[in-house]
């Protein structure tokens, strides 16, 4: 209860509202005994807002006209490019031993021809790559690879940095532009031409001659004339990607999806190229060559027509080494072959095989990875199989045979030498 505070006299007693925040008032307008006033905020008049109003149109106007001022015309619709007048409309992806083959067809939807220059093609491919077969792969690596507008149609690019030529990786990306036809990406005459593993090379210094060859052997041709395309023609884009290792390179393609853009004369086409797994263990294209005619001879076969002949009286005859030829590392692998010893031979008939690590630089004998079996059977044709493993680090192997001993008596034949794959699905490639 209150009293009213009356000038001269007392007060009445009043409830107070409660629960509502507000003191009630009497009906002749005074207020109960302790209530304040509560004050309201004077409303601005119409002159005021309407300075306030000028101030923030005139901030406005003045900060568009500054961004128009600070921007260029064209830069307005940088975020809206017009669309491109190239379309995918075919795509295929081979793997090529530890490569990896994408074959574009594009068809040109412009309503005019379009006259592409070889300094106006442009090639990137980025993503994440790993391989989880081999222990130095295993952790995904961002690898970046871009052809450039420019004459050049392949680049390199570190996917792991290493001072050891044996550590480091690389991968290669190698463009052919070409019209339809039957091989558009063929290259040009007086290019390159594609070699496959077991091609002969010159040898390391120090190291006996052959062995597997080292580079692409897929080097595109030259800058060549410029490229027509008709309203609705069709051209075909080959990207090779290549992983560049001394001991994986030629076996495990770098794996993961791929971001692929492609600019021909100014239109571009984007795709991502899903190369996350194998599509086959791969193994050396290599078969051994026959021997030399003259260390041939016909009179005795397994297969036929001839067989390998050494021969002890012949000077250089008392020995063949075959060509040395590329091996997967790790691997198990069987050799198969007949043997023919002449009776009375004297000395002794051996086979002995070895393994080598070839870098670009140099080569190692890997001594725990080879053998030697000495051949006994006199008189008759006697099969030979011996199963091993090739070293971890192996990237050839070399096998011979000999008439050892101090006498210059005796002679043996050789036929149907094979080095396979045991237990093995993959293959040498398409």
């Amino acid at each position: 209860m209150e009293m009213d505070r009356v000038h001269g006299g007392f007060g009445t007693a009043l409830p107070r509202r409660v629960g509502s925040g507000v003191a009630a008032r009497r009906g002749d307008g005074w207020r109960p005994v302790g209530c304040r006033r509560r004050s309201r905020p004077r409303p601005r008049s119409g002159r005021v807002r309407g300075g306030l109003g000028a101030t923030a149109a005139a901030l406005i106007l003045a900060g568009g006209g500054l961004f128009l001022l600070l921007v260029q015309p064209g830069d307005l619709w940088a975020a809206a490019p017009a669309r491109s007048t190239l379309v995918q409309v075919g795509r295929t992806v081979v793997q090529d031993q530890g490569a990896w083959v994408v074959d574009y067809r594009l068809r040109h939807t412009g309503s005019t021809g379009l006259m592409v220059a070889p300094a106006e093609v442009a090639v990137k491919v980025e993503g994440w790559v790993s391989n989880s077969r081999v222990a130095s792969h295993a952790v995904p690596r961002w690898s970046s690879l871009a052809v450039a507008h420019g004459p050049d149609v392949a680049a390199t690019g570190e996917v792991i940095a290493a001072v050891d030529e044996a550590h480091r990786c690389r991968e290669k990306l190698i463009v052919s532009v070409g019209p339809e036809g039957p091989d558009p990406c063929r290259p040009a005459a007086g290019a390159a031409t594609p070699r496959v593993s077991g091609d002969p090379r010159p040898a390391p210094a120090g190291k006996p001659a052959a062995g597997a060859p080292k580079g692409s052997g897929h080097e595109p041709a030259p800058a060549g004339e410029p490229l027509s395309l008709p309203p609705g023609g069709i051209v075909h884009v080959r990207i090779r990607l290549e992983h560049q290792h001394v001991l994986y390179g030629d076996y495990d393609p770098l794996l993961g999806s791929r971001a692929v853009e492609i600019t021909l004369g100014g239109a571009t086409v984007r795709d991502v190229v899903p190369l996350d797994s194998e599509q086959y263990l791969a193994q050396p294209r290599f078969t051994w060559p026959e021997p030399p005619e003259e260390r041939r001879d016909p009179r005795h076969a397994v297969t036929g027509p001839d067989s390998l002949h050494l021969e002890a009286h012949v000077p250089g005859h008392h020995y063949y080494r075959f060509p040395d030829r590329p091996v997967r590392y790790a691997t198990k692998m069987r050799l198969r072959f007949w043997y023919l010893i002449a009776a009375g031979t004297e000395g002794e008939c051996r086979v002995r095989v070895a393994q080598y690590k070839d870098t670009p630089t140099s080569w190692r004998m890997l001594q725990s990875g080879g053998f030697e079996k000495c051949l006994k059977v006199v008189g008759r044709w006697t099969k030979v199989e011996h199963v091993f493993t090739t070293e971890p680090e192996a990237t050839t192997l070399a096998l011979d045979f000999r008439i050892a001993g101090d006498t210059d008596v005796g002679e043996m034949w050789i036929d149907d030498v094979s080095l396979e794959p045991v237990g093995c699905p993959g293959h040498a490639g398409p």
